[in-house]
């Protein structure tokens, strides 16, 4: 009896694993209505633009509750047409979910910054915790979704023949997110990132114009070690948002307009 007991609870096992796996949805656009939605359309995500200052945003939408909610809640108004709708939804329950957002980033939500000798963009991605049933949504993660620099490295006659007119040393971080199995209310969040220079030993921190023309192979993205990780993000009660289980890098070369000097 013991041992058909024990052989249950291991055929079981494998059952409990995968049910504990995070539900999670793509979305895709039905171009009807504009919306991002699941393969059933019980959920949908869009941002609506054509309404009054307070009312424009993202929003969410469920068909089995009959509701909709404007899930931003940041204090601040963004100008919302360049935002785009992240197109996964990460199921709680059948009234709440993760959702999110991609858009430039905050405080400013400017969409490219132009400055002597180069210009830096930066979207992140938003992602809100939505209850339609109970008609609330907080931000719980916020992160870096994609970045690029490009900056000059010739400034006169003399560098462009040094560097035989290789004048734009370009840099480029993007992140990629999933949801793995967590705690029991929240799952957990795995980003993993990659970072790439060109030419290979370019650094926003040095003087590029100094350096010699770059080969060919040098002349190929080359990836930064530091910067291309996997970390994993968990749930904490305490403030309702996801933290890092481990320390994240440094990478404000790939995410900063203008880098602070190292010291």
């Amino acid at each position: 009896m013991k041992k058909t007991l024990a052989l249950l609870m291991c055929a079981a096992l494998p059952v409990i694993a995968a049910a504990a796996q995070p539900d999670v949805e793509a979305l895709k656009l039905n171009p009807q209505n504009n919306l991002y939605c699941n393969e059933q359309a019980d959920w949908c995500v869009g941002i609506k633009l054509d309404g009054g200052f307070e009312d424009n945003g993202p929003f969410a939408s469920g068909r089995s509750l009959r509701a909709d909610y404007r899930i931003w809640d940041l204090p601040d108004i963004p100008n919302f047409s360049h935002f785009t709708v992240w197109p996964h939804l990460i199921r709680l329950s059948e009234e709440r979910a993760l959702v999110g957002v991609i858009g430039p980033a905050e405080p400013d939500y400017k969409q490219e910054i132009q400055f002597s000798g180069g210009s830096f963009s930066r979207k992140d991605l938003y992602l809100f915790m939505v209850d339609l049933d109970q008609k609330v949504s907080g931000l719980v993660h916020l992160m870096p979704f994609s970045a690029q620099a490009s900056i000059r490295s010739c400034f006169n006659e003399a560098d462009q023949q040094r560097r035989e007119a290789n004048c734009m040393d370009q840099y480029r971080y993007d992140a990629v997110l999933k949801a793995v199995a967590g705690g029991q209310s929240y799952p957990d969040l795995q980003v993993t990132t990659q970072a790439t220079r060109a030419p290979a030993g370019a650094s926003r921190y040095a003087d590029s114009s100094k350096l010699p023309a770059p080969t060919a192979a040098q002349s190929q993205p080359q990836a930064d070690k530091q910067c291309s990780y996997t970390v994993t993000y968990k749930w904490k009660e305490e403030g309702s948002v996801y933290r890092p289980a481990t320390p994240v890098p440094d990478c404000a070369e790939f995410l900063e307009a203008q880098p602070p000097k190292k010291g």
